[in-house]
């Protein structure tokens, strides 16, 4: 007897709103996790699955009180049932893998069907046609195609081991697979890695789907929004199958966005089995990089080393066993080549005199440039005109063969923002001193040191300060990561399984500077995931099985930035920045960008701005469920909650600052020139401007320390389900869930949010306005309302027929 569907229909309302007592529901709540905290801890095998079917004789007439013996093909597990009066049996959470039935009847010839495959969280039906035959004899049916899912409307992808061994998979990360799937589409080819659930599933936000592992949640919530991200991504080699679940879900799944990665992990059997291997990719395998070619730079190295095994087996045969994976990788990725402008060793002195002859132009017997593009002005020469809104220079403030180094600066006390350099008799903080190069700032100065020598085109003639170092090198990674899992049967009714894994990685990035100032390598880093579940399936009666689950997952990275390379280097000391910077605690370059030179990282030189970040992300996920069978329903009992929390730091603009300079600095207005017409800067240069300190009249410098925030929240789901056999032809599906997502709260009330309701200290016209920010209190953490009123129901119909 085959059952295939042949009418499928899905009613879904989500979020609707019903008039709910918030005492009521925090009862309720608490009344669940008192309940279920008292029972062992343990994993709700939400990756479960089912066997039932209907057991009649040739003629079709129901067989009642039948016996039925599901056994685990690989562990010897066996589990037992009984037909009602309607000759229908059900096996409930029935863990991925492969099964034999057995069927024995009173007058009825026994019955075996082999091979029967589970997959995670499928349900299958089979049903059995007895013999009227002798008590001894025995009819064998092996089953070689897998079974139709025909009890519920859940859909999904389905990737199993074998999929997972036989598909190419770059860097071999296993949820990669999860585009096998229809539906699931990229978000951003640039991004794909950056976190395992990142795409985008039927039109719903990307990485929002939750990812179950064993039954419990590995995923927590984003810094900055409301997306998911993975703690913990297990070996190839340590994943059964998984399945992508996008549409239908049971009412016991929920806190996704419309789409769940349920995955489960492998066991041990009654056979030893093991496994090793390695990747291995090398750059003597490889061509050099023309550029690299050109300038003698041999081909960086690059070896990817992915090695690792698996090994697995019983304890105690038929009753405890083991299986435990290790995986290590060892990578040197090619960085580079970056092309990039350094300052000459006439420059680093304060000689740019090679700026007019860059622009085509000779200096004259007074030191002017033939071109105005190639002649470097003192900003504080000339006089002030608001309406090109700074310095219009005159002849007198050209800076002779644009020798910084052998200038003397004499301020302008016409100039506005010169009155305090000029006139305050106590001496202001920067007063020029006086002498020739007193234009030169004293940090900036020390700072330019630390840029490498030009290495590119040096010497011939397309030669351009702009571009005039090329660089390649190698990024290291260190990956080592392990699982062990034990499951044990204590009897026929009670059912333990517990794993746990870890991963540590750590990476050094390419340090093109090869000193503290390097603005290409965000430093050395590193990251490391815990994880923990322990679950737990106890069989009251064989109407009444309970499933409880408990998991942990926690997730750390810390990039602390190149300053961490060079911990005895204190940019304090070295180039003279303020001593509060050394006060703040971090160790930082500023990072200084410079118009018309290319950069070699994100800033010309110094620490790059978001490069230091530091994380401890961790879910807490407590789920228990009940399944009583009675005569043709099956109810699901239960309800889970989660605890999500927080502690992350990082400075938007790097601590020791961020600082911009361009060729406006030192450049001239054509006096001349229409304002509001043609007044555009003329000459200047963005490496000198540098040097004397002279930012952009739009620009200055920003300076960041952050704060630390450690921020938690809590999530409550409550759900009924009654899968209702009401004939052998049609199936209903009923669902109920409520769910609770409290808001954040932070450790010390370091939060904010726009209340439009509120007094605001602002008054228009003699009228008090409304709207302001209001920050956290004691009693008042949260930064919005929660939403006690959110319920959703579900109708499933299932029609099948016999052909």
């Amino acid at each position: 007897m085959t059952e295939f569907v042949t009418s499928n229909f899905v009613f879904q309302e989500s979020a609707r709103r019903i008039s709910m007592l918030r005492a009521a529901t925090c009862i309720s709540l608490f009344s669940f996790l008192v309940l279920f905290g008292l029972a062992a801890p343990a994993n709700a095998q939400l990756y479960a699955g089912s066997v039932t079917g209907v057991v009649s004789d040739q003629t079709g007439a129901l067989i009642a009180e039948a016996q039925l013996t599901l056994a685990d093909a690989n562990k010897g597990f066996t589990f037992a049932a009984k037909t009602d009066e309607k000759g229908r049996y059900l096996f409930r959470s029935v863990p991925p893998g492969v099964y034999n039935i057995s069927v024995k009847a009173s007058g009825f010839k026994d019955q075996t069907r082999s091979g029967i495959k589970i997959d995670i969280s499928q349900n299958v039906g089979a049903d059995f046609a007895m013999s009227v035959v002798g008590a001894n004899e025995t009819v064998n049916v092996s089953t070689a195609a897998p079974l139709l899912g025909t009890e519920d409307a859940v859909t999904g992808q389905v990737v199993d081991r074998k999929l997972i061994n036989d598909l190419p998979l770059l860097d071999r990360g296993v949820f990669g697979l999860a585009f096998l799937a229809p539906g699931v589409t990229e978000v951003d080819a640039a991004c794909m890695g950056c976190s395992a659930n990142n795409f985008i599933s039927n039109g719903s936000r990307n990485a929002t789907a939750d990812i179950l592992m064993d039954g419990v949640t590995t995923t927590n919530y984003e810094q900055n929004s409301g997306i998911r991200v993975d703690t913990y991504t297990p070996s190839v080699d340590a994943v059964e199958e998984f399945k992508v679940q996008e549409s239908n879900f049971s009412s016991e799944y929920g806190f996704s966005g419309a789409t769940i990665i349920n995955l489960v992990t492998r066991s041990g059997t009654n056979e030893f089995h093991g496994s090793a291997y390695e990747f291995l990719r090398h750059y003597k395998m490889d061509a050099n990089n023309w550029f690299n070619n050109q300038q003698g730079i041999p081909i960086p190295g690059l070896r990817h080393n992915n090695f690792g095994g698996t090994i697995g087996g019983p304890i105690i045969k038929s009753k405890t066993f083991f299986f435990f994976d290790y995986e290590g990788r060892r990578y040197t990725d090619q960085a580079g080549p970056t092309f990039y402008g350094v300052p000459s060793d006439a420059e680093r002195s304060g000689d740019f005199g090679e700026v007019c002859g860059y622009s085509g132009g000779t200096f004259n017997n007074q030191g002017i440039c033939s071109n105005p593009a190639g002649q470097l002005w003192d900003p504080y020469a000339g006089y002030y005109d608001p309406a090109v809104g700074g310095a219009r220079r005159t002849p007198q403030g050209f800076i002779p063969y644009n020798k910084l180094s052998t200038y003397t600066s004499t301020v302008d006390a016409n100039h506005p923002a010169n009155q305090v350099l000029a006139n305050d008799p106590s001496g202001a903080p920067y007063r020029l001193p006086g002498g020739p190069g007193n234009l030169i700032d004293p940090v900036a100065s020390k700072l330019m040191q630390y840029f490498p020598e030009p290495n590119y085109n040096v010497g011939n003639a397309n030669y351009s300060p702009f571009i005039n170092r090329v660089d390649s090198g190698s990024v290291k990674t260190v990956s080592d990561q392990w699982d062990l899992k034990i499951d044990h049967r204590f009897n026929q009714k009670n059912l333990l399984s517990a794993k746990y894994s870890h991963n540590y990685t750590t990476n050094s990035g390419f340090n093109c500077f090869n000193n503290a100032a390097d603005p290409c390598s965000s430093g050395p880093a590193n990251s490391s995931a815990h994880m923990f579940a322990i679950n737990d399936t106890h069989t009251f009666t064989p109407t009444k099985l309970l499933n409880v689950s408990f998991g942990v997952s926690r997730g750390t990275y810390f990039y602390p930035g190149i300053a961490a390379a060079y911990p005895k280097v204190s940019p304090v000391d070295a180039i003279g920045e303020p001593q509060y910077m050394k006060d703040s605690g971090y160790n930082w370059f500023p990072a200084v960008g410079i118009g018309g030179y290319t950069s070699a990282g994100a800033y010309n030189i110094g620490g790059n701005p978001y490069s230091y970040a530091k994380q401890g992300q961790e879910t807490y996920h407590l789920i228990g469920t009940l399944s009583w069978v009675k005569g043709a329903h099956e109810f699901k009992f239960g309800g889970e909650g989660r605890m999500h929390r927080l502690n992350y730091t990082q400075p938007n603009y790097a601590p020791g600052g961020v600082y911009n300079f361009d060729w406006t600095g030192t450049a001239n207005y054509d006096p001349a020139c229409v304002p509001g017409v043609n007044c555009y800067p003329i000459g200047g240069d963005g490496m000198a401007s540098f040097l004397i300190g002279a930012q952009p009249n739009d620009c200055c410098g920003q300076y960041e320390i952050p704060n630390s925030v450690a921020s938690q929240n809590f999530e409550f789901g409550e759900f009924v389900q009654d899968n209702w056999k009401k004939s052998e032809k049609l199936t209903f599906n009923f669902g109920l869930r409520y769910e609770l997502v409290l808001p954040r709260t932070e450790r010390r009330n370091e939060l904010n949010h726009l209340d439009p309701n509120v007094q605001s200290p602002i008054m228009l016209n003699g009228k008090n306005l409304t709207g302001g920010e209001i920050f956290a209190r004691s009693h008042d953490r949260n930064s919005y309302a929660p939403d006690y009123r959110n319920i959703s129901t579900t109708l499933w119909l299932r029609l099948s027929r016999a052909s």
